[in-house]
């Protein structure tokens, strides 16, 4: 996203609008298509609190998407396109969206039951401990 938001534009309206041609980008998605790429780099280097932050997000924003997905699709249009009421989402998409909001739930309550990045943390009093058999 961050290296070529114009190819995820592109690649997105192909697959979610029945009608990409009569539909015009607001001139500010591109850019904001590259930030939320960097966004979402950064937070997985950084791990941690900061990723478990923006998975949290993300799952907040899944509930809204699962239970109501074409309010979310006409919220992102308004925001996304010059002509919103052009706008014509694929009707497979929006179930595609419906699903994509339950994994990004299953996603925040897996973050926030592991530590948010995977690994177990070990504590310092942990790391402290000599190994069995270490004298």
């Amino acid at each position: 996203m961050a290296l070529f938001p114009d190819s995820v534009l592109e690649a997105f309206e192909n697959v979610a609008l029945e009608n990409p041609e009569e539909c015009t980008a607001n001139p500010y998605i591109v850019p904001a298509i590259r930030a939320e790429g960097t966004l979402y780099a950064l937070a997985s280097v950084v791990g941690g609190r900061t990723y478990r932050w923006l998975l949290g997000i993300g799952g907040v924003a899944g509930v809204v998407v699962a239970l109501f997905p074409d309010r979310y699709l006409e919220f992102g249009a308004e925001i996304a396109y010059e002509n919103p009421e052009a706008v014509d989402w694929n009707d497979d998409f929006v179930t595609a969206v419906r699903v994509l909001g339950v994994v990004l739930v299953l996603l925040a309550l897996n973050a926030a039951r592991s530590g948010g990045n995977g690994t177990d943390e070990v504590s310092a009093t942990q790391r402290d401990e000599p190994a069995e058999g270490d004298a």
